[in-house]
């Protein structure tokens, strides 16, 4: 089944819809979620107005904190919601640091399920009983979130793992809530054209697809093992093992890694590991990920990152990976330098050069108008600046300048922000995009060399350039034949 298929919905749901878009705007209006950013500049004065209205109509002072009834509320909504309050725990500069503490817990802290449930899947999937599989196997959970739960175990041979688990009834739920994201979206292009160029329908399917991982620990493994490959002569970053024999779509069993939080400083400190070292290393993998292999952690909140012993980072969940092609790696590489080195003509020009800006637009006029919106992000001290936010502000201007929203650039941009956002709380003074600028800038020397150029051909046509020989041995028969 195709991820439109599994995202359409039948025309007599969308009366729920309508009911249930107002139930959630008055559950996150009573939560005090709009208070927290009526103030905020990242919005325009129409959404503005309209955080202020809602939040006036629904909101009424508590003793409670915000962060623990928005925390409340957005669990109660569901899987899909739980995913966006943990690309919002990494914000601080959006709703503040108390109410990221808060949501945190939306990382890996959610209600379990109960042991019994675990122990029954792990024998349904593995067809055999947990005491022929572990040595070993903890009911309680070490790690609750949202799709899924992971237990610590021993094999029989005395090897220590984590057994991740997905929730009954997962996929349903998930998909619920991406069936209500996906009627939002079209929604709002039939009604508003100009939201059109967004691409909102189009953002769902790709990130449900993305999600799609999640629910097959399989493909989770998959990715673990190709991440793996692309690292496996990186000293600083470590992929637990899979193990492949005891993996299923709805077990998946690596290797367990003792290591504290990339956001537990007091602990990280006290274990006298190298906080600016750990953010080094931070920033060139998230460079290495994105240009060089073009394969990427997409989800990148700090309870995915853990640090090992010897200071290395370990990566823990796979579920969620994006993809970039060459071609979209070199666009954001002259994008990303074009802006820190403060280019905006050049900004224009390559969106020109991809297609991407509309006919009759003026140049000029639009390099003005992203000077406009860059400088106020770009002046800020060194650990305030966001690339990830000064690309989102760009796609402001995409309906006055017709400029072509990608699809494909959604779930990098939300991981730059998570990338922004863990840099920027355990490391205040360093802004990883000075860290990158000389990767990135040697890298795109590297791609525009015409050998590695040629270089590149002849790995993506291997297979074909192996079968000349045996196209000209056979050639060279039928021409004899020919001339016998």
């Amino acid at each position: 089944m195709s991820i439109q298929q599994k995202l359409n919905y039948p025309l007599w749901q969308t009366p729920y819809f309508v009911v249930k878009c107002f139930v959630i705007l008055m559950k996150l209006g009573k939560s005090g979620a709009f208070s927290l950013v009526v103030n905020n500049d990242s919005f325009n004065k129409r959404t503005i107005s309209l955080f202020k209205l809602v939040n006036f109509i629904f909101y009424r002072k508590k003793q409670e904190h915000i962060g623990n009834l928005l925390l409340k509320c957005l669990i109660n909504l569901g899987p899909g919601f739980i995913k966006f309050g943990q690309a919002l725990s990494t914000r601080p500069d959006l709703i503040g640091i108390e109410t990221c503490e808060y949501l945190k817990k939306l990382q890996d802290d959610i209600k379990p399920f109960p042991g019994s449930i675990a122990k029954e899947i792990i024998e349904a999937e593995t067809k055999d009983f947990i005491d022929n599989i572990f040595a070993s196997f903890e009911e309680k959970p070490v790690a609750n979130a949202s799709v899924a739960q992971v237990h610590k175990a021993i094999l029989k041979n005395g090897k220590r793992v984590a057994v991740k688990i997905l929730r009954p009834n997962i996929e349903k739920l998930l998909f619920d809530d991406f069936r209500f994201f996906y009627w939002v979206a079209k929604y709002l292009e039939l009604c508003f054209p100009n939201f059109r160029r967004f691409k909102l329908s189009k953002n769902v399917e790709v990130l449900s697809e993305i999600s799609l991982n999640e629910l097959d620990l399989t493909m989770e493994a998959a990715a673990a093992e190709e991440l793996s490959e692309n690292f496996k002569d990186h000293l600083n970053y470590k992929v637990p093992k899979i193990h492949w024999e005891i993996t299923s779509s709805n077990v998946l069993i690596l290797e367990y890694v003792d290591g504290v939080r990339i956001d537990d400083l007091g602990t990280l400190k006290k274990n006298k590991h190298d906080i600016r070292k750990i953010t080094e290393i931070g920033t060139e993998v998230f460079f290495l990920q994105v240009f060089r292999d073009g394969f990427f952690h997409g989800d990148m909140h700090p309870g995915n990152i853990l640090i090992n012993n010897e200071g290395a980072l370990v990566p823990i969940d796979f579920g969620i990976m994006g993809r970039l092609s060459n071609k979209d790696r070199q666009f954001l590489a002259l994008l990303l330098v074009h802006l820190l080195n403060k280019n905006y003509k050049k900004v224009v020009e390559i969106h020109f050069q991809a297609n991407m800006l509309g006919e009759n637009i003026s140049h000029d006029h639009l390099a003005q108008a992203i000077r406009a919106i860059s400088t106020p992000i770009l002046n800020k001290p060194i650990g305030e600046v966001s690339l990830a936010k000064l690309l989102g502000q760009i796609l402001t201007l995409s309906k006055e300048f017709n400029i072509e929203v990608q699809p494909q650039f959604s779930l990098l941009q939300k991981t730059m922000l998570m990338a922004e956002g863990t840099t920027r709380q355990i490391n205040p003074n360093i802004n990883m995009w000075n860290l990158s600028r000389p990767l990135i800038e040697k890298w795109i020397n590297e791609a525009d060399d015409p050998f590695k150029i040629f270089e590149d051909w002849v790995q993506k046509n291997k297979l074909a350039l192996l079968k000349i020989p045996e196209l000209i041995e056979k050639f060279d028969e039928f021409l004899s034949k020919k001339m016998n």
